[in-house]
């Protein structure tokens, strides 16, 4: 029994992958980038023979159009939505506009009307709050004043620290900065909204019954230790529950709890999980002609850096450490100022240029082959754009042995209901 699948976000292919190796068919995917997409059809031309392949901006498809161009039932509507707004890093407005994208997302699930509607996203959207739509007009232009004169602020500063110019006059401005936003924030309470409420009010006002967990990439077979909020929305009359992928790689290290009952995990005997030294194994280094897989031309001074940096520790953890010509400040210690160790998984792959790891035991970044491969994508499989684009793709993908998994448990429950 064929089931379909219809994406948004699909971005690199991710979730693609955990669909197509569990025999769906495509019938539709979206993603308004167009490397990742570029990515996505170079890797999966078989899958997509078939499938309508869209780069239209979600705020701007029509539901009702897109229905008629798909032009069948659909059993499941994945949407990995862009998860910048609720992430913990940075400064999250809540006046971002990427915040309301689920709501374009919702919107295209009430026409479609698939038997199963899944949102991926960061752990974050589970406490987030973003503006009411409904909000007046003055609140939305005053927070997004402010946030944008945060961001510029961030930006100068990071400049200046970098040349050491850092004034009392730059740390007071970021003071009063801060003092603004929480005023800001306290002043706009009445007018904030719980993302995850306004998620299931949604999906129940349009005939869903909606169930999420926080899943772990590792616990599927990634070498990342990447959480991931799995919303699964499931229409009213179906009467069947969805069951969450029960782990298959697990120990204390991975630290996500396991949030399945006693039932659930009894009599399974987890697999330990796969770390970094059996990840990186699989890579063939002597294939010259990987561009995925070429190192980054640091410079002679971050390379001098780098080697007083520890398997599994920071930059912070060596300070003391460095010569004074090499000294730099605590801000540094992430990213590419982080050597990961090969018998332990990887943290989340922050994506963008110079910010995935050191390698365990080389002076450099990991590569984007190596970034991949932890991640979970087969170890041929070829990114486009540049150097900066094809780090996003990989940080920004739904891990593929989540999806993997993910995937098997829909088409489980599918053929249930059939």
């Amino acid at each position: 029994m064929k089931f379909n699948v219809v994406e948004f976000f699909v971005g690199a292919g991710g979730s693609h992958l955990g669909f197509m190796q569990n025999g769906f068919k495509s019938l539709y995917v979206n993603d308004f980038d167009p490397n990742a997409l570029e990515t996505l059809k170079f890797n999966n031309q078989k899958d997509l023979k078939d499938s309508i392949i869209d780069s239209t901006d979600i705020t701007q498809i029509n539901p009702k159009e897109l229905k008629d161009k798909i032009d069948s039932n659909v059993d499941v509507v994945f949407g990995g939505i862009v998860c910048k707004g609720f992430s913990l890093a940075g400064e999250r407005s809540p006046a971002d506009e990427r915040n309301q994208f689920y709501r374009y997302y919702l919107n295209i699930i009430k026409e479609l009307q698939p038997k199963i509607s899944i949102i991926e996203n960061v752990k974050g959207m589970l406490g987030a709050k973003i503006l009411n739509p409904k909000a007046p007009n003055k609140i939305w232009q005053e927070v997004a004043r402010l946030y944008k004169e945060i961001e510029l602020y961030r930006g100068a500063k990071s400049a200046y620290r970098k040349q050491d110019k850092i004034t009392q006059d730059i740390i007071k401005q970021g003071q009063n900065l801060r003092k603004q936003k929480q005023d800001l924030l306290k002043n706009i309470e009445p007018h904030l909204i719980n993302v995850i409420d306004d998620i299931i009010k949604i999906y129940n006002k349009i005939g869903y019954q909606v169930s999420y967990k926080i899943l772990n990439a590792a616990w599927y077979g990634s070498s990342t230790k990447r959480e991931r909020l799995i919303i699964v929305a499931v229409r009213k009359d179906i009467k069947a529950k969805f069951k969450f992928p029960i782990p298959i790689y697990y120990d204390e290290s991975i630290g996500t709890k396991l949030d399945f009952s006693k039932d659930e995990l009894a009599n399974i005997k987890f697999k330990k999980p796969i770390v970094l030294k059996e990840c990186l194994s699989k890579i063939d280094y002597l294939d010259s002609t990987d561009i995925d897989n070429l190192p980054m031309k640091h410079n002679v001074k971050t390379i001098e850096r780098f080697k007083y940096i520890k398997p599994g520790c920071n930059i912070s953890n060596s300070l003391d450490l460095l010569p004074k010509h090499l000294q730099i400040s605590k801000f540094y210690s992430r990213g590419g100022n982080m050597r990961l160790n090969f018998n332990d998984l990887a943290p989340t792959l922050v994506p963008g240029h110079s910010a995935f790891p050191l390698h365990p035991s080389e002076h450099r970044s990991i590569t984007i082959r190596e970034a991949a491969t932890i991640t979970g994508f087969p170890l041929d499989y070829k990114f486009f754009g540049s150097h900066t684009k094809r780090c996003e793709q990989v940080g920004n993908a739904v891990p593929p042995p989540l999806s993997n998994s993910l995937a098997k448990a829909v088409k489980e429950f599918l053929i249930k209901i059939s």
